[in-house]
């Protein structure tokens, strides 16, 4: 059923074909895109992803844009894609850290090379750059990810590797809004408390996306906690998104979850509901559900039933819809 709860999912798919249930969801429900991971590629024949996306293109409604097809590509150790894929490591050492126009520049040629391989495979959205700025040593999460240590450092060699990306008709995805550099927990897991003033938050976490997100058509919201700002997790938090991000940064484009699964939320069935819902309503437009067939079945039901239960909500879902497909219509 193709409606606004629809429009907004980016689901999952378990192997590296699909299975009869999972091409009737994705026919039947019409969700926004998917996202993939190494379960999804094999290492040793790019080509049968190319196939898997071509089989879920083909699924979409007559008339409708392309799905999105995401990954998480950003070199080093979170790379679904294997050799002799691009890869020049983590972002945190290309170029020796650097950030002059050699540096810079070989920084938007790897961008480049990343783009053009995952457009020949099919792939449309890169979740990267990171804009995290590691300030914490004990962030292993996000480590090396990092483009670098300060917001001097990160916001150039990011954005040189951004150019790159979407020179090459590949979206990139600023992330992890508003800074999770200074975590001392992996949100895959738990929930993780960033604890630092508003100055410092203002002056070293928010810089490189307040100068990158007039360029990018998509930020990732963090799950983690800003005591400073909101005592709900950032992908949870109406001040977060609207007031800093859309308002005060001017963001016009798609606010996407971090993956909805991930054990910062809470994940029994009935309060994971509440998350969704609670996400969509504090400025969320896309959501990830990033495995479990039954899971993104939840999600629709989830939204559907709120937005019959309340105009407010409906409106909001409408919008969120309104913004990921406005975007799918610019993916060539």
């Amino acid at each position: 059923m193709r409606d606004a709860a629809s429009a907004v999912l980016i689901a999952a798919v378990e192997g590296l074909d699909l299975t009869p249930d999972e091409e009737r969801f994705y026919r039947e429900e019409s969700p926004a895109g998917v996202t993939l991971f190494r379960r999804n590629i094999p290492q040793d024949d790019f080509s049968a992803v190319s196939k898997l996306n071509q089989a879920l293109q083909s699924l979409r409604p007559a008339g409708d844009p392309p799905l999105v097809i995401a990954i998480d590509q950003e070199g080093g150790r979170v790379s679904r894609i294997g050799a002799p894929f691009p890869n020049l490591g983590p972002a945190m050492h290309v170029a020796d850290g650097r950030f002059d126009s050699e540096a810079l520049g070989i920084l938007s040629e790897y961008g480049q090379a990343v783009g053009r391989s995952l457009r020949e495979i099919g792939i449309n959205v890169d979740f990267a750059p990171v804009l995290d700025i590691l300030t914490e040593p004990s962030n292993h999460a996000i480590g090396d990810r990092c483009f670098g240590v300060s917001a001097e450092q990160v916001t150039p060699r990011a954005r040189a590797f951004l150019h790159g990306l979407q020179a090459e008709r590949v979206l990139g995805c600023l992330k992890h809004f508003p800074g999770q550099g200074h975590a001392g927990v992996d949100t895959h897991f738990g929930t993780a408390v960033i604890d630092v003033s508003l100055q410092t938050l203002i002056s070293r976490e928010l810089v490189p996306f307040r100068e990158l997100v007039s360029e990018c058509p998509m930020v990732m919201i963090s799950h983690s906690i800003f005591p400073v700002l909101c005592e709900h997790e950032a992908s949870r938090s109406e001040r977060i998104i609207q007031d800093w991000l859309r308002i005060r940064l001017g963001f016009k484009g798609v606010v996407v979850s971090d993956d909805m699964n991930m054990g910062a939320l809470p994940q029994e069935i009935a309060d994971w509901k509440d998350a969704l819902i609670e996400a969509v309503a504090a400025g969320c437009d896309a959501l990830l559900i990033c495995r479990h067939l039954d899971r993104c079945y939840a999600a629709l039901d989830a939204l559907r039933t709120e937005a019959r239960r309340s105009a407010a909500f409906n409106v909001r879902l409408e919008d969120a819809a309104w913004r990921v497909t406005k975007m799918r219509k610019t993916i060539g």
